[in-house]
């Protein structure tokens, strides 16, 4: 018996010109081909789907990428070396070096090494939403992966402006919110009220230098340690009790043609938001701690010969190096590392920014207006004021439980006073109405028996 060949057959639909051409091979088999040409060799794009209206699709988003010139640039390069190209030649100039750095290690981090590699026309809303689900399984910080979200989502923008793709994905992808937990006692980053005290004796027993009076600063008036480090003494009115913050120092960075950081270099700029630009009145602890510390400059500056730079007039800076210079940021955390391990205060988590935070954190003590602190710290929102500046220590957190319990007490024995009040109406009441049926014989009675009730009294009490 010889072998009988079934033929594949195949029912081609006509098209207009320059659309492709497409074969239904099954019931639900439909496959499309559109020729263009690269390098002067003539080629196919082959496609393929359930239906034909499907395959049309595919076959019209090709042929237009053709048309407009870059569907070679699409095919010939990953996702991953587009986006990257994006970054450098976009991304790069419309923030700030700090953010653009988050960025790229974000993108080199978490975005390349999972689908880097996969081509434009791969990557669609379930692709994506992997990589989120898998960050938030890990336990990834909520706000990196927002961002990681943002940046493809922009870049997705971008190819949809160059008619490399027709939608954008990130669209139907969620990130699941959690709740920042801020009662974690590890986690708590202002200094406890004992730490307070323990730190200032501290500072006032032992030769501090500068690090006394900067560290008044970020304790009593809130700022920021860029922008103490930039205050100028025409900025502090002795008078009127204020400061005035202008500027910051920041540790910009310097990348390469790879988006590596290459060096970093610290320079005075704006604050970190406008609202940060402020005029606060300060306590008297602040102005009186920056005029020891004028006097302190001004002397040094008439008797040391290495002091080569004015320091004291009102343009210089209030933490001047002795040449006249700005300190940079690492240097001047160094120095304050250093005391604070000098001090044997090493083990009691004082940092640089947690001497910000404590100022906060008083304010909330006292019952502040959310609002008046937000103007103080300098936040553009009052949210960041009272979730990443409101942590309460364990020492705080009994202090109120102690006060609520005293007020449970009061409360409780107000309304077990107002019941023992209320028994007493009710019973003399009832006496009164017992009193009031009784007839003369009865009624003598009863005044016989209270008489000798009253008897027994008060010889039980001699």
């Amino acid at each position: 018996m010889k072998n009988t060949k079934i033929k594949k057959t195949s029912t081609r639909v006509n098209r207009d010109k320059g659309t492709g051409t497409i074969y239904q091979r099954g019931p639900s088999s439909w496959t499309g081909y559109v020729r263009y040409k690269k390098d002067g060799k003539n080629l196919r794009k082959y496609v393929s789907g359930k239906s034909y209206a499907e395959v049309a699709k595919k076959l019209s988003e090709i042929t237009g990428k053709i048309q407009s010139g870059c569907y070679e640039t699409i095919c010939e390069h990953t996702f991953g070396e587009l986006m990257f190209e994006w970054l450098m030649v976009f991304k790069k100039s419309s923030v700030s070096p700090r953010t653009f750095e988050n960025i790229i290690r974000n993108f080199k981090l978490h975005i390349a090494p999972k689908i880097g590699n996969m081509k434009l026309e791969e990557i669609d809303s379930y692709v994506v939403q992997k990589i989120i689900n898998d960050m938030q399984d890990r336990e990834y910080d909520n706000d990196t992966i927002k961002k990681i979200k943002f940046s493809i989502g922009q870049f997705f923008d971008y190819a949809i402006d160059n008619k490399w793709v027709n939608n954008n994905p990130i669209k139907k992808v969620t990130v699941k919110k959690y709740d920042k937990n801020i009662n974690d006692s590890n986690d708590y980053k202002a200094l406890t009220p004992d730490t307070r005290i323990l730190f200032l004796q501290k500072l006032n027993e032992n030769e501090a230098g500068f690090i006394k009076p900067l560290s008044i600063l970020l304790l009593f008036a809130g700022l920021r340690s860029g922008e103490v480090i930039a205050l100028k003494w025409k900025n502090v009115n002795f008078t009127n009790h204020t400061l005035k913050v202008e500027h910051a120092i920041t540790l910009v960075p310097k990348f390469d043609e790879n988006g590596d950081v290459k060096g970093r270099v610290t320079v005075l700029s704006t604050t970190k938001t406008a609202c940060s630009v402020r005029e606060i009145p300060v306590p008297d602890i602040v102005m009186s701690s920056l005029l020891e510390w004028k006097e302190h400059q001004i002397k040094r500056q008439m008797e040391d010969i290495h002091i080569t730079g004015d320091i004291t007039s009102p343009n210089a800076f209030i933490f001047a190096n002795d040449d006249g210079s700005v300190r940079t940021y690492s240097g001047t955390r160094k120095i304050f590392n250093k005391f604070i391990k000098r001090i044997g205060l090493n083990n009691y988590n004082i940092r640089f920014h947690s001497l910000r935070h404590t100022f906060s954190n008083m304010l909330f003590e006292i019952n502040e207006n959310p609002k008046a602190i937000q103007q103080l710290l300098g936040h553009r929102d009052v949210k960041t004021t009272i979730t990443v500046y409101n942590s309460v220590d364990n020492e705080y957190i009994r202090n109120t439980t102690n006060k609520l319990n005293e007020k449970i007490k009061e409360t409780v024995y107000l309304a077990e006073q107002k019941h023992r009040e209320e028994v007493i109406e009710k019973e003399k009441e009832e006496t009164k109405n017992k009193i009031s049926s009784l007839d003369d014989d009865d009624f003598d009675d009863l005044l016989a028996q209270l008489m000798l009730e009253r008897k027994r009294r008060k010889e039980n009490k001699r």
